[in-house]
């Protein structure tokens, strides 16, 4: 009797994972924190701010908050030709701005080609990204994500933007107010 309750009370393990969205700039997939996702919504209308950095397209009204763009590919220093327009999705996030203290407007779009997936990697199948890959220009890259053949490269939205674009925006804001 004791061993047919033994071979029913198995052990369990539980891989820690962490859950991503992975969406697609240029020919390459990147993946985010679904922690740090408020919604994913088609391009909307964006205005251009004056003496912003290239890559910062502008800013959107979405239900009466307004938030600055980031064209990914512009930022990662791809050419801007789009495969297909229709596929182009807005990734909004929060703590890109102010970090992790969640303010109202610390809300940040994503321009992107295309949304992939949601996936859970385990902790296990993230290693660190090579030192090729960071630096001054990219010290957003997070890490890389293993899903069977597939790289996903990591990114740390709380570093997508530098100190001084952080600054940038949040002067542009005052001067909108």
């Amino acid at each position: 009797m004791r061993s047919i309750v033994a071979k029913e009370t198995k052990a369990v393990i539980i891989d820690d994972t962490t859950q991503l969205v992975t969406f697609l700039v240029g020919p390459e997939e990147y993946g985010l924190d679904i922690n740090s996702l408020t919604e994913v919504i088609r391009p909307l209308k964006i205005t251009p701010l004056p003496r912003m950095p290239e890559f910062i397209d502008g800013v959107i009204n979405l239900r009466g908050v307004i938030i600055p763009v980031v064209d990914l590919r512009k930022r990662f220093d791809l050419a801007t030709a789009r495969d297909n327009v229709r596929k182009m999705r807005m990734i909004i996030t929060r703590g890109a701005i102010h970090g992790a203290g969640g303010r109202a407007g610390d809300l940040l779009g994503l321009l992107v080609d295309g949304v992939n997936e949601v996936l859970h990697i385990a902790s296990r199948d993230i290693g660190r990204a090579p030192e090729a890959a960071t630096g001054r220009n990219a010290d957003f890259i997070a890490g890389v994500g293993k899903v069977g053949d597939r790289l996903i490269i990591l990114i740390d939205i709380m570093k997508i933007l530098s100190r001084q674009e952080r600054a940038a925006l949040a002067e542009a804001g005052h001067a909108q107010s």
